[in-house]
């Protein structure tokens, strides 16, 4: 059944971090995707109105470049090619026509279809939301709206992983300030920045909806209840060792 536009204003956080998304379409769904790539769409030139803040960190980089280091800024680079891509890629347009094909107009699958282009993408920079509005035919503005209204939709460059510590009121009297503070300590960034490596950024949450195992924190679609100052080192060189 298909929401309606009030009940898409009322999605949860958890829906909004899933990673549900469309499969690849039956033989309908290709020929609405081939129909629908007989136009390209190029975005504007927005690089002068990108205004991605500098990232801002002191964690400690090697003398001489290593292979890891290396292989780091390969990615990164490579990431940044697919995040400024002037076109959608045929997996994002398939999964755009299954969206479109079952909803009852453009805009009631705003907050799924820019799910799509991060999931993608990473985050959704401002040629990203060019071309997905040029697409399923929605405003710039009407699509920007619903991404800065949900934090879990990004609208700067973040890293591969993104932690999300709670900052509520339960987790802070549970020790969430402490836990905040190591994160940051053992990262040497913080909140709202990434590690030059581009690896993780920092971005706390007001309430999680686990006030019963604070504190908490989400990172790679996971809650981690019950953090502690022990916990949160060994959780970061686990998430880091996960490396792809």
């Amino acid at each position: 059944m298909t929401r309606s536009y009030e009940q898409l204003l009322r999605i949860s956080i958890q829906e909004v971090m899933s990673g549900d998304l469309p499969s690849s379409g039956d033989a309908s769904t290709d020929e609405q995707a081939d129909n629908h790539t007989q136009a390209t769409y190029t975005a504007p030139d927005n690089s002068h109105t990108q205004n991605v803040l500098p990232v801002q960190s002191t964690r400690t980089e090697s003398a001489s470049p290593s292979s890891e280091t290396s292989n780091a800024l390969a990615k990164i680079t490579n990431r940044q090619a697919v995040d400024n891509s002037p076109q959608l890629s045929p997996c994002e347009i398939k999964q755009l026509d299954k969206l479109l094909a079952s909803a009852p107009y453009p805009a009631a699958v705003s907050i799924d279809a820019l799910k799509v282009i991060q999931q993608q993408r990473g985050w959704v920079s401002d040629t990203s939301l060019s071309l997905l509005s040029a697409y399923i035919q929605v405003s710039v503005a009407e699509l920007d709206s619903v991404a800065t209204f949900y934090n879990l939709i990004f609208r700067q460059a973040v890293g591969e992983v993104v932690l999300h510590p709670c900052d509520g009121i339960s987790c802070d009297l549970m020790g969430g300030v402490e836990v905040r503070a190591a994160i940051s300590q053992k990262l040497h960034i913080n909140p709202g920045e990434t590690t030059p490596d581009n690896r993780f950024t920092l971005i706390p949450l007001p309430c999680l909806g686990a006030c019963d195992k604070a504190p908490v924190m989400i990172a790679s679609k996971h809650v981690y209840p019950h953090l502690t100052l022990n916990k949160i080192a060994q959780l970061i060189d686990e998430l880091d060792g996960d490396k792809k």
